[in-house]
């Protein structure tokens, strides 16, 4: 299971790749980069029959808590999957070992995220709960209320990224985020706005109840996602502020 904390948000290094090689090399790089704290694996990149060999190979590279992801088209990913596939494909990757959080995409359908939740728990992962939106950014309190839900259904770690269309929709973002910690206290978010006019949330929201960030060696995930290098030098921690 991983552990995060807004008082000293963590970097996530994603990893995006198409190939098997190509994947085993960000792999190394992220193994090897100091500033990285935790590893996403992206797997929707990927043919779906590599995703079980995708799996241990970085398991086999990487000591540093994984997060293992397959985003749905649905949720702005490159895999088309049905609900039942994607609750096969997650339980699959489960039963397989080495996940230390699952990413569940919890609007998918309440009983099967109750379900993945409780199958991440016994398998010793972590259960992250997701929502986002690439083109636009909801209305302040119902992503309050997005956060606030995923906690209350059980989510180990909430995450909401959404896409702003200025630098107001980013602040708003922000709010929500304090909003969400507010009404939950202690429980771990991961919050951002993507794109160029919501950068400034992937260093800053820490300072509003985000625990967690996500920054690049190589390919990007998401709209926005700064390098590592820069994204360490100027994220805001408690001890700074």
């Amino acid at each position: 299971m991983i552990e995060l904390h807004a008082e000293a948000p963590k970097i996530i290094v994603p990893l995006f790749a198409r190939t098997l090689p190509e994947l085993a090399a960000q792999a190394a790089a992220a193994q090897g980069a100091v500033a990285a704290d935790l590893v996403e694996l992206r797997l929707d990149p990927l043919p779906r029959q590599d995703w079980p060999a995708a799996l241990a190979q970085v398991r086999a590279a990487v000591s540093k808590p994984l997060i293992v992801t397959i985003r749905t088209a649905r949720e702005g990913g490159e895999v088309d999957l049905t609900p039942a596939e994607y609750g096969e494909a997650c339980r699959e990757l489960l039963a397989q070992g080495g996940v230390d959080a699952l990413d569940i995409e919890w609007q998918v359908d309440k009983d099967l995220t109750e379900a993945l939740r409780d199958a991440a728990h016994r398998a010793g992962a972590s259960a992250l709960f997701s929502e986002h939106h690439f083109g636009a950014t909801p209305d302040t309190d119902a992503m309050t209320a997005a956060l606030v839900g995923m906690l209350d259904l059980g989510a180990d770690v909430a995450k909401l990224a959404v896409m702003p269309r200025n630098r107001a929709d980013a602040a708003r973002l922000l709010l929500a985020t304090a909003q969400a910690a507010a009404q939950r206290p202690g429980r771990a978010l991961i919050t951002m706005s993507m794109g160029r006019d919501g950068a400034v949330t992937r260093y800053c929201g820490g300072a509003f109840g985000s625990a967690a960030t996500f920054g690049t060696l190589s390919a990007a995930s998401a709209p926005g996602q700064p390098p590592v290098s820069l994204l360490k030098s100027k994220l805001i921690v408690a001890e700074n502020l």
